[in-house]
């Protein structure tokens, strides 16, 4: 689940629904949005006007749903929900039960770069990262989302509209949606074959992420000094030896920047980000 705003929250199940609830009436969802795939993650747009929120399915696909709009531009009630990749099963069901991918998708398959094969385990858009002041502009405070300024289908433009996932088909995937309808940009492969089970975007710099693996270690990657490997090492950083089976499920980052809490089956790591 993730947040939209203070009243608000919005949910996925695994049937495809996407729910928008108000934090005054949890009984049932203010709204319910359906989507046409079996949901395994979700992730809120920050800084979104258009209310966006972005769902990873178990077939690797990625979806989109904003508000909709008018012929005038003006906003509606309905959300519209778009495909952004389709993921790697096309045609017929899968073992798993996973419905067929409809024409318009299985067309934009054959268009696209690949997407993950397999299950999204998470997905993570930028935050809005504040930049430090400077002479030049006027000791005016600035978020990184803003430079480069404006949206496009959607999502911000320039690095504010990035996004990662990770998938059971061990990469990790950088896409800029608001620029490129044909998939991601670049992968990310981990050196160990194993799942990679999350991801999240740094709040205080704006190139650097981590992600976490079942084999129990943790990668942090800086875009802005290499894309072929970690600044953390190939390795990864050993949080639990995974002797007991246990990979390393969730990580979030704290609100400076400097800790991160990462979950591993029934125990919680803080580590120290230098």
């Amino acid at each position: 689940g993730g947040s939209i705003a203070t009243s608000k929250l919005v949910t996925a199940s695994s049937d495809g629904k996407v729910g928008f609830w108000s934090v005054s009436n949890l009984r049932e969802p203010a709204e319910q949005v359906r989507v046409s795939a079996n949901l395994s993650c979700l992730e809120t747009l920050h800084g979104s006007t258009e209310e966006g929120v972005l769902c990873g399915d178990e077939r690797g696909g990625l979806h989109a749903i904003f508000a909709g709009t008018g012929r005038d531009g003006s906003s509606t009630s309905k959300r519209a929900v778009r495909t952004l990749h389709p993921g790697g099963v096309v045609g017929g069901s899968d073992p798993a039960g996973t419905p067929p991918l409809a024409e318009e998708d299985a067309d934009l398959v054959e268009e696209s770069e690949a997407g993950h094969f397999g299950m999204v385990t998470a997905v993570a858009a930028r935050p809005i990262v504040p930049q430090l002041n400077s002479p030049r502009s006027g000791n005016k405070e600035t978020t990184s989302s803003t430079v480069g300024g404006g949206t496009s289908k959607g999502f911000s433009r320039g690095a504010g509209g990035l996004v990662v996932t990770t998938g059971v088909d061990w990469s990790t995937k950088l896409w800029a949606p608001a620029y490129s309808n044909k998939g991601p940009l670049t992968s990310f492969l981990s050196n160990s074959y194993d799942y990679m089970c999350d991801v999240q975007w740094s709040p205080a710099h704006p190139s650097i992420f981590a992600t976490s693996s079942s084999n129990g270690t943790l990668n942090i990657w800086n875009l802005a000094s290499a894309l072929d490997q970690p600044v953390s090492g190939t390795e990864g950083i050993p949080v639990d030896d995974g002797a007991d089976g246990r990979g390393l499920n969730r990580l979030r980052w704290s609100a400076d920047g400097r800790r991160m809490a990462v979950a591993s089956g029934d125990k919680l790591h803080v580590l120290g980000v230098g």
